[in-house]
């Protein structure tokens, strides 16, 4: 066995299954909170906003919770990938710069995943928004080319 392609392999033919593995995990991780915030009414949410001094809080709840939902599982999909990705990516890193941000200083310890889940999330979600959703998504059966897919690296 050729220890080099072990160790290196071929983007064009590993890229898109690291983009469909990342893509999954975060969509199916983001969309349970979208629909919960959905499920009890993102008026929790726009009060916490509000409280924290945020403009439009029940708009901004809104767009949370639908960016949160929708961003999720069209990620997860592959569909309209980069779109998602970006409003997914802007909405954790509004999460964790306004709400949790406080507890980046008990990352390692208890309650410290209140803020790294938001920010692992909106690195995830920003990476994928630059890279778009790889051969296997939707996105390249229903745009095939026009998007990138199957020129090597997509």
């Amino acid at each position: 066995m050729n220890v080099h392609a072990l160790l290196y392999p071929d983007p064009r033919r590993t890229s898109s299954i690291a983009l469909l593995l990342v893509r999954v995990a975060a969509g199916l991780m983001l969309a349970p909170h979208g629909y919960a915030k959905l499920m009890a009414g993102p008026a929790g949410l726009a009060a916490g906003l509000a409280q924290k001094g945020m403009p439009a809080p029940t708009l901004l709840a809104w767009c949370a919770t639908l960016s949160e939902l929708l961003g999720g599982l069209f990620v997860a999909l592959g569909l309209l990938t980069r779109p998602a990705a970006a409003a997914a990516s802007f909405t954790m890193i509004v999460a964790w710069s306004t709400m949790h941000l406080a507890d980046a200083a008990l990352i390692g310890a208890a309650g410290g995943a209140r803020f790294e889940y938001p920010f692992v999330l909106s690195v995830c979600f920003l990476a994928l928004a630059i890279a778009g959703g790889g051969r296997y998504s939707l996105d390249a059966v229903l745009f095939g080319r026009k998007l990138g897919a199957g020129r090597g690296v997509d």
